[in-house]
Protein backbone atom coordinates (compact mmCIF):
# COMPACT_ATOMS: atom_id res chain seq x y z
CA UNK A 1 0.00 0.00 0.00
CA UNK A 2 1.23 3.31 -1.04
CA UNK A 3 2.25 5.35 1.77
CA UNK A 4 0.32 8.81 1.71
CA UNK A 5 2.16 12.19 0.94
CA UNK A 6 3.15 14.15 3.53
CA UNK A 7 1.04 17.41 3.25
CA UNK A 8 3.53 19.81 4.70
CA UNK A 9 5.97 18.91 2.17
CA UNK A 10 3.89 19.19 -1.06
CA UNK A 11 3.31 22.52 0.67
CA UNK A 12 6.80 23.32 0.55
CA UNK A 13 7.43 21.77 -2.99
CA UNK A 14 4.41 24.72 -4.00
CA UNK A 15 6.21 27.16 -2.44
CA UNK A 16 9.86 26.52 -3.61
CA UNK A 17 8.44 26.30 -7.06
CA UNK A 18 6.19 29.55 -6.62
CA UNK A 19 9.16 31.50 -5.37
CA UNK A 20 11.16 29.95 -8.28
CA UNK A 21 8.50 30.77 -10.66
CA UNK A 22 8.58 34.07 -9.39
CA UNK A 23 12.42 34.90 -9.74
CA UNK A 24 12.34 33.33 -13.35
CA UNK A 25 9.22 35.95 -13.78
CA UNK A 26 11.39 38.73 -12.24
CA UNK A 27 14.71 38.14 -14.01
CA UNK A 28 12.51 38.19 -17.28
CA UNK A 29 10.95 41.35 -16.76
CA UNK A 30 14.47 42.99 -15.75
CA UNK A 31 15.65 41.56 -18.43
CA UNK A 32 13.15 42.94 -21.28
CA UNK A 33 13.55 46.90 -19.35
CA UNK A 34 17.05 46.65 -19.60
CA UNK A 35 17.42 45.75 -23.46
CA UNK A 36 14.85 48.89 -23.71
CA UNK A 37 16.90 50.96 -21.27
CA UNK A 38 19.47 50.15 -23.44
CA UNK A 39 17.58 50.94 -26.92
CA UNK A 40 17.18 54.17 -25.43
CA UNK A 41 20.65 54.56 -24.74
CA UNK A 42 20.93 54.33 -28.20
CA UNK A 43 19.46 57.85 -29.20
CA UNK A 44 22.42 59.23 -26.97
CA UNK A 45 23.89 60.90 -29.93
CA UNK A 46 21.03 62.78 -31.10
CA UNK A 47 20.34 64.38 -27.26
CA UNK A 48 20.94 67.90 -27.04
CA UNK A 49 24.30 68.22 -24.28
CA UNK A 50 26.25 70.75 -22.90
CA UNK A 51 28.97 72.21 -25.25
CA UNK A 52 32.46 70.91 -23.77
CA UNK A 53 31.09 68.87 -20.81
CA UNK A 54 28.92 65.96 -22.83
CA UNK A 55 26.03 66.10 -19.94
CA UNK A 56 22.92 65.46 -21.61
CA UNK A 57 19.86 67.85 -21.42
CA UNK A 58 17.09 65.23 -20.95
CA UNK A 59 18.33 61.31 -21.15
CA UNK A 60 15.35 58.99 -20.37
CA UNK A 61 17.07 56.12 -19.78
CA UNK A 62 16.78 56.59 -15.77
CA UNK A 63 12.94 56.75 -16.44
CA UNK A 64 12.90 52.60 -17.04
CA UNK A 65 15.26 51.99 -14.04
CA UNK A 66 12.81 53.88 -12.10
CA UNK A 67 10.03 52.01 -13.89
CA UNK A 68 11.32 48.68 -13.30
CA UNK A 69 11.84 49.23 -9.31
CA UNK A 70 8.04 50.64 -9.46
CA UNK A 71 7.05 47.55 -10.91
CA UNK A 72 9.50 44.97 -9.41
CA UNK A 73 10.85 46.43 -6.14
CA UNK A 74 14.38 46.41 -5.59
CA UNK A 75 15.16 43.29 -7.30
CA UNK A 76 14.03 43.96 -11.15
CA UNK A 77 15.49 48.17 -10.16
CA UNK A 78 18.75 46.82 -9.51
CA UNK A 79 18.80 44.42 -12.24
CA UNK A 80 17.59 46.57 -14.47
CA UNK A 81 19.50 49.56 -14.16
CA UNK A 82 22.95 47.90 -14.48
CA UNK A 83 21.67 46.30 -17.62
CA UNK A 84 21.83 49.21 -18.43
CA UNK A 85 24.21 50.69 -17.22
CA UNK A 86 26.65 48.44 -18.95
CA UNK A 87 24.77 48.44 -22.01
CA UNK A 88 25.33 52.97 -22.05
CA UNK A 89 28.86 52.25 -22.55
CA UNK A 90 28.41 50.71 -26.74
CA UNK A 91 26.54 54.14 -27.11
CA UNK A 92 27.57 56.96 -24.60
CA UNK A 93 29.96 59.44 -27.12
CA UNK A 94 31.55 60.89 -23.41
CA UNK A 95 32.93 57.65 -22.33
CA UNK A 96 31.56 58.27 -18.71
CA UNK A 97 27.99 59.26 -18.82
CA UNK A 98 26.97 55.75 -17.06
CA UNK A 99 28.97 55.99 -14.63
CA UNK A 100 27.37 59.65 -13.52
CA UNK A 101 24.27 58.27 -14.54
CA UNK A 102 24.33 55.57 -12.51
CA UNK A 103 25.33 57.27 -9.42
CA UNK A 104 22.46 59.84 -10.55
CA UNK A 105 19.96 57.79 -10.52
CA UNK A 106 20.79 55.06 -7.59
CA UNK A 107 19.75 57.29 -5.01
CA UNK A 108 16.07 57.55 -6.46
CA UNK A 109 15.94 53.71 -5.91
CA UNK A 110 17.69 53.03 -2.90
CA UNK A 111 16.64 55.73 -0.83
CA UNK A 112 12.69 55.04 -1.29
CA UNK A 113 12.82 51.62 -0.83
CA UNK A 114 15.03 52.05 2.70
CA UNK A 115 12.60 54.83 3.76
CA UNK A 116 9.39 52.36 2.67
CA UNK A 117 10.78 49.89 4.92
CA UNK A 118 11.32 52.13 8.10
CA UNK A 119 7.87 52.89 7.85
CA UNK A 120 5.91 49.80 6.78
CA UNK A 121 6.40 46.12 7.96
CA UNK A 122 6.37 44.31 4.42
CA UNK A 123 7.63 45.94 1.02
CA UNK A 124 4.73 47.01 -1.18
CA UNK A 125 4.95 49.17 -4.30
CA UNK A 126 1.30 49.94 -3.96
CA UNK A 127 2.22 52.02 -0.68
CA UNK A 128 4.30 54.23 -3.47
CA UNK A 129 1.28 54.55 -5.00
CA UNK A 130 0.58 57.41 -2.44
CA UNK A 131 1.22 61.01 -3.88
CA UNK A 132 2.50 62.59 -0.75
CA UNK A 133 4.70 59.79 0.23
CA UNK A 134 6.16 58.99 -3.25
CA UNK A 135 6.97 62.69 -3.36
CA UNK A 136 8.44 62.60 0.28
CA UNK A 137 10.73 59.59 -0.46
CA UNK A 138 11.76 60.99 -4.22
CA UNK A 139 12.73 64.18 -2.27
CA UNK A 140 14.92 62.51 -0.43
CA UNK A 141 16.73 60.53 -3.10
CA UNK A 142 17.01 63.49 -4.90
CA UNK A 143 18.68 65.63 -1.76
CA UNK A 144 21.08 62.31 -1.98
CA UNK A 145 21.69 62.82 -5.48
CA UNK A 146 22.80 66.12 -5.43
CA UNK A 147 24.95 65.32 -2.61
CA UNK A 148 26.79 62.71 -4.31
CA UNK A 149 26.72 64.46 -7.95
CA UNK A 150 28.15 68.14 -6.48
CA UNK A 151 31.31 66.79 -6.02
CA UNK A 152 31.45 64.43 -8.48
CA UNK A 153 31.12 67.28 -11.10
CA UNK A 154 33.75 69.52 -9.22
CA UNK A 155 36.34 66.97 -9.38
CA UNK A 156 35.45 64.98 -12.67
CA UNK A 157 34.65 67.71 -14.75
CA UNK A 158 37.66 69.98 -15.16
CA UNK A 159 39.70 66.60 -14.94
CA UNK A 160 37.93 65.21 -17.78
CA UNK A 161 36.47 68.09 -20.08
CA UNK A 162 38.85 70.73 -18.76
CA UNK A 163 36.15 73.22 -17.45
CA UNK A 164 37.23 75.19 -14.37
CA UNK A 165 34.31 77.89 -14.04
CA UNK A 166 33.51 76.61 -10.66
CA UNK A 167 30.31 78.66 -10.39
CA UNK A 168 29.14 77.01 -13.72
CA UNK A 169 29.59 73.39 -12.97
CA UNK A 170 27.41 74.41 -9.92
CA UNK A 171 24.71 75.78 -11.54
CA UNK A 172 24.29 73.51 -14.37
CA UNK A 173 24.77 70.48 -11.93
CA UNK A 174 22.05 71.52 -9.65
CA UNK A 175 20.15 72.99 -12.59
CA UNK A 176 20.25 69.64 -14.75
CA UNK A 177 19.90 67.33 -12.08
CA UNK A 178 16.66 69.41 -10.94
CA UNK A 179 15.30 68.98 -13.83
CA UNK A 180 16.34 65.35 -14.55
CA UNK A 181 15.29 64.73 -11.20
CA UNK A 182 11.22 65.79 -11.71
CA UNK A 183 11.48 63.62 -14.99
CA UNK A 184 12.84 60.43 -13.51
CA UNK A 185 9.94 60.77 -10.67
CA UNK A 186 6.81 62.38 -12.51
CA UNK A 187 7.16 60.12 -15.44
CA UNK A 188 7.35 56.58 -13.63
CA UNK A 189 4.99 57.97 -11.70
CA UNK A 190 2.08 58.46 -13.97
CA UNK A 191 3.57 55.62 -15.89
CA UNK A 192 3.07 52.81 -13.33
CA UNK A 193 0.41 54.19 -10.71
CA UNK A 194 -1.25 56.59 -13.37
CA UNK A 195 -2.60 53.62 -15.58
CA UNK A 196 -3.67 50.07 -14.82
CA UNK A 197 0.66 48.63 -15.08
CA UNK A 198 1.26 48.49 -11.96
CA UNK A 199 -2.52 46.31 -11.04
CA UNK A 200 -1.46 44.34 -13.65
CA UNK A 201 2.37 43.05 -13.78
CA UNK A 202 2.98 43.91 -10.43
CA UNK A 203 6.06 41.69 -8.66
CA UNK A 204 6.36 43.25 -5.41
Amino acid sequence: MQASKNPIDESMQLVDGSASAEYTRKIAVSAVLGALSIALGATASFIPRLPGWGIAIFDPVSIVWIIAFLIGGIEVGIITTYAGFFGLFLFDPTGVGPVFKLLATIPLILLPWLAMKRATSQENGAYLSTRSVYAKYMFLGYIVRLCLMLPLNLVLVPALFGLSDVVFIIQYTLILNTLQSVWDTLVPFLVVYRTRIFEEFSMW
